[in-house]
Formats: structure tokens, C-alpha cells, sequence
């Protein structure tokens, strides 16, 4: 299932004794926990019927005692573990039993965030029944943009290609952050509207002009002039846009552009966008890029993203993020 098929199952009131909640995006993972939290109990019922426990502090029988526990003047006791990774993964076996027979007016939530192991996985799917397990995978950076797009959409925004691609340039790929300053756009325009970067540049603070996304463009299009006066700008605003975000829209860029020189002349157009992640009608931008960019030269410039992620880390550096910025392009530009 997926956390909108969870989310809407909840809303119909079909409840799961347990839900194990784990994987790298811990997004998803709050979003669905949220949702639990504040359906199944009604605001009264919550002081005596929620409890609230952190991985730290926890210990897996008193867990179990809990859960045992009937609730108190409603049909559901809560229970949810948060930060379930940090217990020791042995612990958890205390939970076998549990989890072969729970109990029905109890559901219990957990929180893991990170990958679960298979060990941990397979405790868990012993009872699909009553059991459920939901794995929350990480969204790309290529995927960041259909990301924001499908999230607005939802909320009856339109937005265009261009400026998803803006916005996930600057804001990187913290879905919370996104979720978080999307939902502060959408408070200043009507439902039907579309997002324009007029609307990101006064609600979000992303510059129209100066941004990660119209550095990319230049770069790729080989425009020396625009892209330093671009860079000049994110330099003086590394709060806008920092440099690890620019490396890795770069980075991401290309190493999809690598991927098309060395099957541009083997596969169809079809063939090359799927074996790159991109939509179709980006493949333009490659082809345009390719006249300006040798194999030689992009593996210079991922080398040069290579030292300069090392440099920002403060690996053999002292100089600040906004001159490594200026250094970065520089040398990108002159390869």
C-alpha cells in the first residue's frame, strides 16, 4: 500500500492493530503517523486513550503491557513509538507474540526511520492480517519535480515543469521543507490557480531571475556571461540557495548528460529517456547541451562538483560557502 492508500483507509475508518512504518524518507513516514494520530480518537478521547513514546525511552515489555491495556471510555487505545530506531533491533523479538495475536482495540503505531532490516521485516509480516508494513522509499532528485507538481495538484494548484524544477533546485530534497513551504504558498493564492514564480519569489523567497534552476540552464547552454552573473547573485544568498543544492542539480544534470553521449547514436529517443529518468520532451536540452560539452569535459565538471561537495564539507578548506560558489562556476565555465 501507499501512504495515500493508507491515508484513505483510515478516513473510512478500517483500522490495523499494528502499522510498522519504516524507510529513508521520514516524510511520508510522519505524514502517515499524523494521520493515524489525529483520525482514529476524537480530541476528547486523547488524553486517556494516546500514548505517545519515543525509541530513547522506551522498553518493549512495558510496550506490550500498554498495549494489552483496554481503553477508557472509547473503542481505541493509540499507541505510538516515534524515533523506532533507535531501540536495538533484537529488542523488537519481544513483540513476536504480540504481533501474532494483537490485541484489536489497540492499534499500534511505529516510526522507523531508516531501512528496517530483513530480519526486522519479516517479524513484522508474519500476520498481514493484522499487521500492516509500509515502506517509505526516498524520492529522487530527478523526481523532485512530478513530486511538487502531483502535490499542488492535489490541492487543485497547477504548476508548471519549469518552475517545479525551481523550486526543487533551491529547497533541495527535504520533502517536509517543500511540503512545509508549499503549503505557505498555497495560503496566499485560490484553489484553480496557477503557481508562478511571482508567487514562489514573494511567498518562498526563490528569485524569478537568480535561481539554482536558471544557473543550471546557463550552464548547460554554455552562456559564460548569465551563468556568473547568476552565480554572483546565489553567492550573496546562500541562505536562498546553498551549494550543496547546487552541486547536486548539477550533479544530477550531469550524470544524465554522460548517460546520453555514450547511447545517443545506439537507441531511440524512447530508449534514451527511459534509461536516463527523464520525461521525453527533455531530451532537447541534452541535445542542445551535448554541442557544448565533450565525455572529456563533463567528466571535468563532475570532478570539479567532486572537490567542491569535499570543499563545502571543509575537507582542505576554510574559504566560505558563497566564494566556493564563485570558484565552482568559474572553473566549471572555463574547463
Amino acid at each position: 500500500m501507499t501512504h495515500t492508500d493508507i491515508i484513505k483507509e483510515v478516513n473510512k475508518k478500517v483500522f490495523r492493530p499494528v502499522y510498522f512504518l519504516h524507510g529513508a524518507e521520514p516524510y511520508f513516514i510522519d505524514l502517515v503517523s499524523g494521520h493515524l494520530a489525529n483520525s482514529i480518537l476524537e480530541p476528547s478521547e486523547r488524553e486517556f486513550n494516546q500514548t505517545i513514546v519515543y525509541g530513547r525511552d522506551a522498553n518493549v515489555s512495558d510496550l506490550v503491557t500498554t498495549l494489552k491495556c483496554f481503553p477508557m471510555m472509547s473503542n481505541y487505545q493509540v499507541v505510538i513509538l516515534k524515533e523506532a530506531q533507535d531501540i536495538k533491533d533484537k529488542e523488537y523479538e519481544q513483540l513476536a507474540t504480540y504481533i501474532a495475536s494483537p490485541q484489536q482495540s489497540s492499534v499500534f503505531v511505529i516510526c522507523y526511520k531508516k531501512a528496517a532490516s530483513k530480519k526486522l521485516q519479516a517479524l513484522f509480516s508474519k500476520n498481514p492480517s493484522s499487521v500492516l508494513v509500509f515502506e517509505s522509499g526516498e524520492v529522487k532528485e530527478s523526481a523532485l519535480p512530478d513530486w511538487i507538481i502531483k502535490y499542488l495538484s492535489e490541492k487543485k494548484i497547477v504548476c508548471s515543469s519549469n518552475t517545479a524544477q525551481t523550486i526543487a533546485a533551491a529547497l533541495g530534497a527535504d520533502l517536509s521543507k517543500i511540503a512545509n513551504e508549499l503549503d505557505k504558498v498555497m495560503l496566499n493564492i485560490p484553489e484553480g490557480s496557477t503557481l508562478t514564480m511571482d508567487d514562489v519569489e514573494n511567498n518562498i523567497g526563490i528569485s524569478k531571475k537568480y535561481n539554482g534552476f536558471k544557473l543550471l540552464t546557463a550552464i548547460a547552454q554554455n552562456q559564460k556571461e548569465k551563468a556568473l552573473e547568476i552565480a554572483n547573485y546565489l553567492a550573496a544568498n546562500t541562505k536562498e540557495t546553498s551549494l550543496f543544492a547546487i552541486i547536486g542539480l548539477l550533479n544530477n544534470y550531469f550524470e544524465k548528460l554522460f548517460i546520453y553521449m555514450q547511447i545517443k547514436n545506439t537507441k531511440s529517443s524512447a530508449e534514451i529517456a527511459a534509461e536516463m529518468g527523464v520525461k521525453f520532451y527533455l531530451l532537447n536540452q541534452y541535445k542542445d547541451s551535448a554541442a557544448h560539452y565533450s565525455m572529456k569535459k563533463i567528466l571535468g565538471v563532475l570532478k570539479i562538483l567532486r572537490n567542491y561537495d569535499l570543499k563545502a564539507k571543509g575537507v582542505d578548506s576554510l574559504v566560505n560557502e558563497g566564494e566556493l560558489i564563485r570558484e565552482m562556476i568559474y572553473k566549471i565555465l572555463h574547463l
